[in-house]
């Protein structure tokens, strides 16, 4: 850096906390172990030979691996929860229309049908995907949606010839769907009401896998796709903890708790 250092306390804060609004009954405090302060960037290597820098990105591939996985994990939990998802949604593609292999051309065909269908069917479908790949290399996709009307949807029944999965949902007294639309544009797709958002927003990030992450790599591909103009999470403050945090989750760098108000979530923060 040309002769100019600066010290770790300059860029980092330590046990820091920040409060964040995810909806209106959704409050969460994280008390980092030390936290990037703004407007300084991370810089690599710094003072350090080709062969030591190799050596040191080599031997911390898994960690940054672990850390971006945890970044996308929290980004799609985010994007989950701050937002009123109505339908939990698995889609495929048929091989008879599309190569199911090439998960580039599916995503950029089933943004613009899903763009070109709002204009067409006066809709405001939004959604939030992740896919997944099978062992022979094929994709499909989970995830959310809303805006879809229940209208152009249709129920599956026991009568049909369905997947055992289907069947025992139906048994259970849930009701599966399928979207005609989109079945006969791309292939095989269910659709299910979401009953516990939470509990979705939790769900659908175990699809975020290690795997994904080195299949995005070959692909060089999102690991997941979400329409645009969602809502996210909003800094409500920065600043030090005025009483000890009981936190829901801890690991070596933050403690997290979820709060359902905000002056429940504010009090960590102020004294009274």
């Amino acid at each position: 850096m040309n002769g100019l250092h600066i010290s770790r306390s300059e860029v980092y804060q330590r046990d820091v906390a920040t409060l964040k609004k995810y909806r209106e009954d959704y409050y969460k405090i994280t008390l980092h172990r030390q936290l990037r302060r703004a407007g300084y960037e991370e810089i690599e290597g710094d003072g350090e030979s080709k062969r030591e820098a190799g050596k040191k990105n080599t031997a911390d591939n898994d960690e940054k691996l672990s850390a971006s996985l945890s970044r996308t994990r929290a980004a799609i939990y985010e994007l989950a929860l701050c937002n009123e998802w109505e339908w939990f949604v698995t889609l495929t593609l048929n091989p008879e229309y599309h190569d199911r292999k090439d998960l580039k051309s599916y995503k950029k065909k089933l943004s613009t049908w899903i763009k070109n269908y709002n204009r067409t069917h006066k809709t405001d479908i939004k959604y939030l995907l992740i896919p997944e790949n099978h062992q022979d290399g094929s994709w499909h996709m989970h995830g959310l949606m809303m805006g879809l009307p229940i209208e152009v949807l249709q129920e599956f029944t026991e009568q049909e010839r369905l997947p055992i999965r289907i069947l025992i949902e139906l048994k259970r007294g849930h009701k599966v769907y399928t979207w005609e639309d989109y079945a006969k544009k791309f292939g095989y797709i269910t659709v299910t009401k979401i009953r516990h958002l939470e509990s979705v927003s939790r769900y659908i990030t175990k699809y975020v896998t290690k795997d994904l992450a080195k299949t995005r790599i070959g692909l060089n591909e999102h690991l997941y796709y979400c329409s645009q103009g969602l809502k996210r999470s909003e800094l409500l403050y920065t600043g030090q903890l005025t009483k000890e945090l009981e936190e829901d989750y801890s690991n070596d760098y933050v403690k997290i708790k979820t709060v359902p108000s905000f002056d429940e979530a504010i009090g960590y923060f102020v004294d009274g």
